[in-house]
């Protein structure tokens, strides 16, 4: 970049050429002219090849046409594709997939009742502050759903969101034959089925609470912050709700993206 230097005789010279200007305007466009017959051949050859290579006005309004209808018919491509999907995932038959592919040995009422356990130390995390009902019924749930000794009569999918599917045994074969008294029909849980496992979670930590209180009672009448904490630990407890609120949405969604899978991985 060429400089200006400010001589005895005028106001400013161009310091390639040394021609003196009284105004600076002057210079200025002089130094346009100046620095282009500077160039060497090379420069002059690479700055013409270069500005051939820029498109015209009427260039760049013809590019930006063609990215235009590109971008629609990419537009209207996804949107067929985003259609396609939706139509395939309301086309499957996922209890249907279920009763031919997924044969667990046990219903869903008898996992509830026999099987779904809770541990003491399920209720001690419940005893502290910072644990919310909702993370302790969730740490319930995960003990109980990664037993990998039975297939669980519950489960849900990717393709539904939010739904999810239990088993119980088929009345109807039960009653021809004990031989296939093992045979299951799948359907979705309704809300009295999730009310039924959320109770019993419930029975069983307030069995872990009884028990506590029994083993520690001269911790629990000796230490206030013990009691404090245990008699916050039973409001958590108590104040679960079974109805179909805020509360049970919350439940069920940490469960539902706990346990789903996607089912074209199983297909």
């Amino acid at each position: 970049m060429i400089t200006t230097v400010k001589t005895k005789t005028a106001q400013y010279s161009c310091a390639l050429c040394k021609k003196d200007y009284t105004r600076k305007g002057s210079l200025d466009k002089h130094i346009v002219l100046c620095e282009f017959k500077s160039k060497s051949k090379l420069e002059l050859q690479v700055a013409v090849e270069e500005a051939s290579d820029k498109p015209t006005y009427d260039q760049l309004v013809k590019i930006v046409q063609e990215l235009s209808i590109k971008y629609v018919k990419l537009e209207e491509k996804m949107t067929e594709m985003q259609q396609y999907i939706d139509r395939k995932k309301k086309k499957v038959d996922i209890i249907g997939w279920l009763n031919t592919h997924v044969k667990p040995t046990t219903g869903f009422l008898e996992w509830v009742n026999s099987i779904v356990s809770v541990e003491p130390t399920h209720f001690l995390h419940l005893l502290r502050p910072e644990t919310t009902i909702f993370e302790c019924l969730f740490e319930v749930f995960a003990y109980n759903l990664d037993k990998r000794d039975f297939i669980c009569p519950l489960t849900c999918f990717a393709q539904k969101n939010g739904v999810f599917y239990i088993c119980e045994p088929d009345q109807d074969l039960s009653a021809l034959s004990a031989s296939v008294s093992n045979m299951f029909l799948w359907r979705e849980l309704q809300l009295e089925d999730f009310v039924l496992l959320l109770k019993h979670v419930q029975k069983k930590l307030i069995g872990e609470l009884s028990e506590w209180r029994k083993d520690n009672q001269k911790l629990f009448y000796d230490n206030d912050k013990i009691a404090d904490q245990f008699n916050k630990a039973v409001i958590k407890l108590m104040n679960i709700t079974f109805t179909q609120d805020a509360n049970m949405s919350k439940i069920k969604n940490s469960l539902y993206h706990y346990l789903k899978v996607d089912l074209d991985c199983l297909v």
